[in-house]
């Protein structure tokens, strides 16, 4: 009965030492598995990361752009006052200047006035007696 005992001690030992290294066996390969998804969990980050930066240096890019567009219009905008202005002060120069008799010694303001002759005024519809 000693050898059977000797078999069963051997039996059960060897089934023991192999559950203390299985237990050691599946804790290492918990503890790769877990390593193993926080690596695929870090490169989702860093994939996201990354885009995220694409995505900010495109916006950034879109907003100088827009700038830019933004300081031309504004030099166009400050270009065209600046042209109304001129027109808007020659427009009252005028207006000022308008002459409302023509051709004759009455003319209204007088400027750049020349004497006509009575043929000439006659031409151009005017008489004596409407001066």
């Amino acid at each position: 009965m000693i050898e059977w005992t000797t078999i069963l001690i051997a039996i059960a030992g060897s089934i023991s030492i192999g559950e203390i290294i299985n237990l050691f066996t599946v804790r290492e390969q918990k503890t790769s598995m877990n390593l193993d998804n926080k690596q695929k969990e870090d490169d989702r980050y860093l994939k996201l990361i990354d885009e995220l930066q694409d995505q900010n240096t495109m916006l950034h890019e879109r907003l100088e752009k827009k700038d830019e567009r933004i300081i031309e219009l504004e030099d166009r905008c400050a270009e065209l006052r600046a042209k109304l202005d001129e027109t808007n002060t020659n427009l009252a120069k005028a207006s000022l200047l308008k002459c409302t008799r023509l051709s004759c010694g009455n003319r209204k303001p007088p400027l750049g006035y020349t004497e006509l002759s009575p043929a000439e005024l006659m031409a151009e519809g005017y008489t004596d007696k409407e001066e």
